[in-house]
């Protein structure tokens, strides 16, 4: 008997817990949304955005400089990679709800409203010196709340994945291309 009742506390709990969350995550999503500057507007990049097919300008800014930061390889490394390009590319031809996500997720990320509510900086991520953008990465990675958590390893994964997917870093992971099944030894 104390066992159950164990278990339907801890359930109770963990609903109360998922619920919080949810609650603050949809709060967030409001709030950066409807508040002035929340929108990823088009920003004038100096022309150095491309021809962009599925991000703004702003969006491709934003995840031109979170990519930079996670995968430790910012585009002045000179190896000609864009991570933000070959994103914008993969995610153009994705399912319009995975680009409504991607489209709010970086609304939310770099939202001088979540920046201030949730990290406690008075800047917007692409306004943020390398040092701040690391801190404010490592926030929501590390957060308590699993909507932020989630968004990370949303930005980690598609980051990486365009960085490292390019034929030019495979000498760099010692990664030698795919072989033929009599060619592998």
């Amino acid at each position: 008997m104390d066992a159950h009742l164990r278990t339907v506390a801890t359930t109770d709990t963990g609903r109360r817990k998922f619920l919080r969350q949810t609650a603050l995550g949809a709060a967030a999503l409001f709030a950066a949304r409807a508040l002035p500057g929340g929108r990823a507007l088009a920003h004038d990049t100096g022309g150095a955005a491309p021809d962009l097919r599925f991000f703004s300008e702003e969006e491709y800014r934003v995840f031109s400089a979170a990519a930079a930061r996670l995968t430790g390889h910012p585009p002045a490394a000179g190896n000609g990679i864009d991570p933000a390009l070959r994103a914008d590319r993969f995610l153009s031809t994705e399912d319009p709800e995975i680009q409504d996500q991607i489209h709010l997720l970086l609304t939310i990320f770099n939202s001088l409203f979540t920046a201030i509510l949730l990290g406690f900086t008075f800047s917007r991520f692409v306004d943020m010196d390398a040092k701040a953008q690391d801190s404010y990465i490592e926030g929501w990675m590390t957060s308590t709340f699993s909507f932020r958590r989630t968004a990370f390893q949303a930005l980690k994964r598609l980051s990486m994945s365009m960085y490292y997917t390019d034929q030019v870093t495979w000498e760099e992971i010692g990664y030698h291309g795919n072989f033929s099944p009599g060619e592998a030894g």
